[in-house]
């Protein structure tokens, strides 16, 4: 994966993340606005193409994504880029893990993974968090 498209996606999933619930009503707004008969899934995928659309549009005025420059001969850009790729899987398996919910018989294991959610989710902030700030070192004259 391009250093770009890792960004881009760990930029993408980490604001999915951190603002779900408000993308997901923002997303049931316009599609209240527009008359489209409404489906909670409906108004969270809309809120995903909003924030694609927000990223792509900071991406066209800035010319990259705010922090993510990074210096490919700086010391701990490919480190940094793992810790945004680790953050960008975490944050995929909070959105793939309730899709095995109806295979899943064991009543324990159901129980538990809101919690695992939960968790995957701050460990993937947390990797989102150390890798851009170990991109943009990379970035910065050594002295």
């Amino acid at each position: 994966m391009s250093a770009c498209a890792n960004l881009f996606v760990a930029w993408f999933l980490a604001m999915q993340i951190f603002m779900s619930s408000v993308l997901a009503e923002v997303g049931t707004g316009v599609l209240f606005v527009l008359g489209v008969p409404m489906h909670e899934e409906f108004g969270w995928l809309v809120g995903a193409l909003f924030l694609a659309t927000v990223l792509f549009v900071v991406r066209g005025i800035l010319g990259e994504l705010p922090l993510g420059a990074g210096n490919p001969r700086g010391g701990g850009y490919r480190f940094g880029h793992g810790l945004l790729l680790a953050s960008s899987v975490l944050a995929f398996c909070v959105y793939v893990l309730p899709a095995f919910t109806p295979v899943i018989h064991n009543q324990s294991v159901l129980t538990a993974l809101p919690y695992l959610a939960v968790g995957f989710s701050i460990a993937a902030l947390g990797f989102f968090g150390l890798g851009l700030s170990v991109v943009y070192r990379s970035s910065l004259a050594h002295k």
